[in-house]
């Protein structure tokens, strides 16, 4: 409402001159005057401020959230960091709203970029919501190293509750299909190549984007295509045997680089290129009544999941076998509303991780 009414400029706008019933609602019940606001100044100076209090309220008082952020630049090549907050959103009125809600928080300009400055930020930003540190469930950046840096040295000392996710959108986007043949006659053929089997890649970042909650499914997701690529890797794509070399070894690399993001000690080599949270994205599968019982729970290393202490141990197989007699129908909303009382722990921490976001996107289009 605040956003359209800002839109508006400084046309007078009463109650009468609009047809939703809600906002007439919200004016006569907020609004002086029957709801006519005079001009923009005035929206802006006197009525903005008192919606915004009452939101940064609202965030202060939230249980658990995320918080995203980027880098960019402005178009004066000024550095600019983008810090949102991912709100919990198993939490609505509405059980079936399984949306997460991200807010920008603030923006900052930046003299340099590095961890310190970073890190320096976004404690900042969280000191002047005042939001409370151990109710932050995750910290959502891209791979850059100064981002990593300033979670290990700064932030996860101060965010004790907290996980770090690198986004998987951006490593998925990293691996698109580019095979690079020197040979500039056959470019049409890496086209086609791209064309039959890059859709898998595309369609699985357009997932990793969207807001539904489905942090559940991130391991998965990126196991499969794993397998999709591995599986490519004893066809046949053609009849020359140098495209055919070239093919194989590109469907290998992307299969390898995958692997050993997601696990790092699949492979001996020491790289930068590794998801810091890829026990957590493992781990937090328990938490869908769907996948928990055929899990092997022993081999999710759970006590590397913060919180996870011994009364969730004591709740974990009652849990295992209510999921068993629960419908596939329902959605993750409602059945841990229905198990909460019967499983408190696990509950509070399943409210807390499933609504972590495996992307920064919403930090990238906050400009």
């Amino acid at each position: 409402i605040v956003t359209s009414l800002c839109n508006l400029g400084g046309k007078q706008y009463t109650q009468q001159t609009t047809k939703c019933t809600s906002l007439r609602k919200r004016w006569r019940q907020n609004v002086p005057n029957g709801g006519a606001i005079p001009s923009s100044t005035q929206l802006r100076c006197e009525y903005l401020p008192k919606v915004a209090e009452c939101h940064k309220q609202e965030i202060m008082e939230l249980v658990n959230l995320s918080v995203v952020t980027d880098e960019s630049t402005d178009a004066q090549d000024q550095y600019v960091l983008h810090i949102l907050f991912v709100l919990q959103g198993l939490n609505d009125e509405d059980a079936s709203d399984s949306k997460l809600k991200a807010v920008l928080a603030d923006i900052m300009y930046l003299q340099a970029v590095n961890y310190n400055t970073i890190s320096q930020a976004i404690v900042k930003c969280l000191n002047n919501v005042g939001v409370d540190f151990n109710n932050i469930s995750a910290f959502i950046s891209d791979s850059a190293t100064y981002m990593s840096k300033a979670y290990n040295q700064v932030l996860q000392g101060l965010l004790s509750n907290s996980v770090h996710l690198t986004c998987n959108a951006h490593i998925v986007a990293l691996l698109e299909l580019k095979c690079q043949l020197d040979n500039s006659e056959i470019l049409q053929i890496q086209l086609n190549l791209i064309a039959r089997h890059g859709k898998e890649l595309v369609d699985l970042i357009k997932w990793f984007e969207n807001r539904e909650v489905h942090v559940h499914q991130a391991y998965n997701k990126v196991v499969n295509l794993i397998n999709t690529y591995k599986a490519l890797t004893g066809e046949q794509h053609s009849g020359d045997t140098g495209i055919q070399s070239q093919c194989i070894k590109t469907f290998t690399e992307i299969a390898d680089k995958l692997t050993n993001y997601y696990d790092p000690n699949h492979s001996e080599r020491t790289s930068h290129f590794t998801q810091p949270a890829h026990q957590f994205l493992k781990a937090v599968r328990m938490f869908d009544p769907l996948q928990v019982c055929m899990l092997n729970l022993d081999a999710l290393l759970l006590d590397s999941m913060l919180g996870f202490n011994r009364s969730c141990k004591t709740e974990l197989e009652g849990y295992r076998f209510y999921a068993k007699e629960c419908s596939s129908d329902l959605s993750l909303t409602a059945f841990w509303r229905s198990a909460e009382p019967r499983f408190p722990n696990i509950a509070n921490l399943a409210n807390r991780y499933l609504s972590v976001v495996p992307n920064s996107m919403d930090a990238e289009r906050s400009v």
